[in-house]
């Protein structure tokens, strides 16, 4: 059995394997964050029928939807540096695989958060948009201080699952390149041959994020309850 599974192995391997995990928390903030901003831009727009740009964004969102996030990420890492070297751009090829990491996996999480914070937003009373014109507030401040955050908080537990989902997809990432856990763990079993001992220390870290994610999450949503409670 120590010839097919070493468990002594896995154990010795698991703390090399953890010390990558910053990359995968890296992408996953900096991609959430954008991703947030994108998609309630493309909500806004969307909800408000601004015209062209709201067909743009449909057909964004579709083709977000509608593609795997595999085909996303080599058709931006793959393709933007072609598309710069048309443009002029020299050695296009010298950025850092990770910006483009983080381009596509904003893109792409954007158009779900799209998608959710457009559902949030229309499920706002639409009295409360009345009330805020009502006392003098403009389009764009009724919409930052009364509708978005009353969207964000019924939104939460979307967007903690959304979390999860980025998470998950970073294991796609070493694909173009980037240096992650699953690199990591490429790379140490094309030496020792134990592949499976690897991977199940991988599935053991994602585990633990995503429980970390589901956690934080219903904290917060609590919070917001408890908060609600407090005003009502």
């Amino acid at each position: 059995m120590g010839t097919i599974f070493s468990f002594e192995y896995m154990i010795k391997s698991f703390p090399t394997l953890l010390s990558m995990v910053d990359v995968t928390i890296l992408v996953t903030v900096v991609s959430e964050f954008f991703a947030i901003i994108l998609g309630c831009i493309i909500a806004l727009t969307r909800i408000n029928a601004i015209r062209l740009l709201d067909k743009v964004c449909a057909v964004y969102v579709s083709f977000i939807r509608g593609t795997p996030f595999l085909v996303q990420l080599y058709l931006i890492c793959f393709g933007m540096p072609q598309v710069l070297n048309y443009f002029g751009m020299e050695n296009p090829r010298s950025i850092p695989g990770i910006l483009y990491v983080f381009l596509v996996m904003s893109l792409h999480e954007g158009g779900y958060i799209a998608e959710i914070m457009r559902g949030s937003i229309l499920a706002v009373d639409k009295g409360q948009m009345e009330a805020a014109k009502s006392i003098g507030m403009t389009g764009y401040s009724a919409y930052t201080r009364v509708v978005i955050p009353q969207a964000f908080r019924m939104a939460i537990p979307a967007l903690g699952n959304n979390v999860v989902s980025t998470l998950k997809s970073t294991a796609l990432i070493f694909n173009v390149g980037v240096v992650d856990m699953m690199r990591r763990a490429e790379l140490m079993g094309s030496f020792s041959y134990r592949h499976l001992e690897l991977y199940i220390d991988i599935a053991v870290i994602y585990i633990c994020l995503c429980f970390l994610v589901q956690l934080g999450t219903m904290m917060l949503e609590r919070c917001t309850r408890m908060k609600n409670s407090t005003v009502s």
